[in-house]
């Protein structure tokens, strides 16, 4: 498992953390009872603190994504199926269609980039 952090991105790195583990399991690289590294591990691996590792795990958990064993481990849970990891999705979208509409993109503009992209062409003007 290979994570790819943006140490100069607005996104906070534990929200990075998180949305690539949801992204690996939308794709099927995770998949249920997976266990993921150690918090200490990853926070070694990314020379990131481990109270960043602990709330992007912590925030996972609380969306019932993956679940803690006590001395074992965390792991992919199998009561987040696709549709947790949908409605993720959906949100993030959401708050960025949002965003877009404050910054001045039209419904239009919004609705052509959305129609670009699922039919394979994801260059706009």
């Amino acid at each position: 498992m290979r994570f790819f952090l943006d140490f100069h991105s607005r996104t906070p790195i534990y929200e990075q953390i998180k949305e690539q583990i949801i992204g690996l399991i939308g794709q099927g690289e995770l998949k249920m009872g997976d266990q993921l590294p150690s918090l200490r591990q990853l926070s070694s691996e990314l020379s990131v603190n481990i109270n960043t590792i602990k709330r992007a795990f912590s925030d996972l958990e609380l969306s019932g994504i993956i679940y803690s064993v006590a001395g074992k481990g965390s792991f992919i849970s199998g009561n987040s199926p696709k549709n947790v990891i949908v409605e993720s999705a959906l949100e993030e979208a959401r708050q960025s269609i949002l965003k877009a509409k404050s910054m001045g993109a039209k419904k239009s503009e919004i609705t052509e980039l959305v129609n670009s992209i699922y039919e394979g062409d994801e260059t706009s003007d």
